[in-house]
């Protein structure tokens, strides 16, 4: 009998240590993809997703004055997106690598100088390649600027979110388990991945990936994918799938809502409530 009940025990034990951690709600952070600040503030978000390229092409004074304008609202700036401008080609024939290690340097100094954590790498017409330039090697231009990157946003505590894109806004990396190859490529610990549920609704992509990519995920973007609109209420659409696998990796990084709204004041609380509900919901 006492050894029946010690080897009960240790089956329990062992139950118990394989169980996937579930992901922790009450400090779940949830962010704006915007350039108005003071809304995002006022709304009640924890962090604004600024937009890279624009404070990029500023002048030193001019974003001196941004920059100071950011501190003084108070909102940290913890992720930023827009990475690229489109017409700064990463991959085909006409790749100018100086000037594209310039803009990544100049780029990760200002974000450094913002409190940026995350860079959103996603900018699809910058890595769209031609039609008749060979897919296999485009990838490879992004795996090699992929090494050259992450150490230089590593000296700058940043790390590197490779984006997958629906087809529609670009033609390499479009789903998330092209995203995980491409970060498997890079191999590096500031070279990570975000999954976006919108883009994955887009190109039909199950939510099984998240599981399969969970040890490389860093950041997430939402939105509800009918209309790219804030998520509001889970009638809108089936967001279970997705919430469920963050659970299941335990997740507990930054969620972005990059969408679309017409009253941010309104929309805002309705939406970080809704997807601090959905996700803990998921995870029982």
């Amino acid at each position: 009998m006492m050894l029946r009940l010690i080897s009960i025990l240790v089956t329990a034990s062992a139950l118990v240590i394989i169980l996937p951690a579930r992901a922790d709600t009450t400090n779940l952070a949830i962010g704006f993809c915007t350039t108005n600040l003071a809304a995002a503030k006022a709304a009640g978000f924890d962090f604004a997703e600024v937009r890279i390229r624009e404070f990029v092409r500023l002048s030193d004074d001019e974003f001196a004055s941004f920059a100071a304008g950011c501190r003084s609202n108070g909102l940290p700036t913890t992720t930023a997106y827009w990475f690229l401008p489109s017409d700064l080609k990463v991959v085909g024939p006409e790749v100018h690598l100086e000037a594209v290690t310039n803009y990544f340097q100049k780029a990760l100094e200002r974000c450094q100088q913002l409190g940026v954590k995350i860079i959103v790498w996603g900018s699809g017409e910058a890595r769209r390649r031609p039609e008749d330039f060979p897919a296999d090697q485009a990838f490879a231009q992004l795996v090699a600027l992929g090494k050259w990157l992450a150490p230089e946003a590593q000296k700058r505590g940043i790390t590197i979110v490779a984006e997958p894109l629906r087809k529609a806004e670009s033609n390499t990396i479009n789903s998330a388990a092209e995203g995980l190859q491409w970060v498997e490529a890079v191999n590096h610990p500031n070279f990570q991945l975000l999954v976006d549920l919108y883009h994955m609704t887009e190109e039909n992509e199950s939510a099984a990936i998240i599981v399969k990519a969970g040890p490389h995920i860093r950041h997430v973007h939402i939105a509800n994918p009918k209309g790219r609109v804030f998520p509001l209420n889970a009638g809108e659409f089936d967001y279970t799938p997705f919430f469920k696998a963050l659970n299941r990796i335990g997740y507990h990084g930054t969620i972005s809502i990059e969408a679309k709204t017409g009253d941010v004041a309104k929309d805002g609380p309705v939406a970080m409530q809704f997807i601090r509900t959905a996700f803990a919901t998921a995870g029982r």
